[in-house]
């Protein structure tokens, strides 16, 4: 037996309905798993990452960098003016609290090898335990001060 052109844009209808039903119940679901917008899961830290989400708390999206496996790829390859664009501002070594300087100072010894390179500059992503190393302008790498 055919289907009449009815019945089968009525199925067509029907399908394409129960799609977005489904699509939209995953996605309250997501955001209903996920309310914190420090959490790397967050739909708010998700879209930011991918610079869909201009008006991020900054502060909690560098908090949720610690809990992101690829926190590094945030800052990789990007200039000083462009980390300075993507996370409001940044702080120099002589800027950062004294817990921060301790970290680099920690990390980095004049004539040794340590995290951080002889020649490399260094800058902390707001008022976090985020250092971001920096090669010839670029950043190559992303240290968390914890615990040094």
């Amino acid at each position: 037996m055919r289907m009449s052109l009815i019945g089968r844009v009525l199925q067509g209808v029907s399908l394409v309905a129960l799609g977005v039903i489904l699509a939209f119940g995953a996605f309250m679901t997501w955001i209903k798993w996920y309310p914190s917008d420090e959490d790397p899961k967050n739909i708010d830290y998700v879209l930011w990452t991918h610079g869909l989400n201009k008006n991020m708390n900054l502060d909690h999206a560098v908090a949720g960098m610690a809990h992101d496996a690829g926190a590094a790829n945030l800052v990789k390859g990007l200039s000083k003016d462009q980390i300075k664009d993507r996370f409001g501002y940044t702080l120099l070594i002589q800027q950062g609290t004294p817990y921060l300087q301790g970290c680099y100072k920690n990390t980095h010894s004049p004539g040794e090898v340590g995290t951080i390179p002889a020649g490399k500059d260094v800058i902390y992503l707001r008022d976090s335990p985020w250092m971001v190393i920096l090669d010839s302008g670029r950043a190559v790498d992303l240290v968390l001060c914890k615990g040094y």
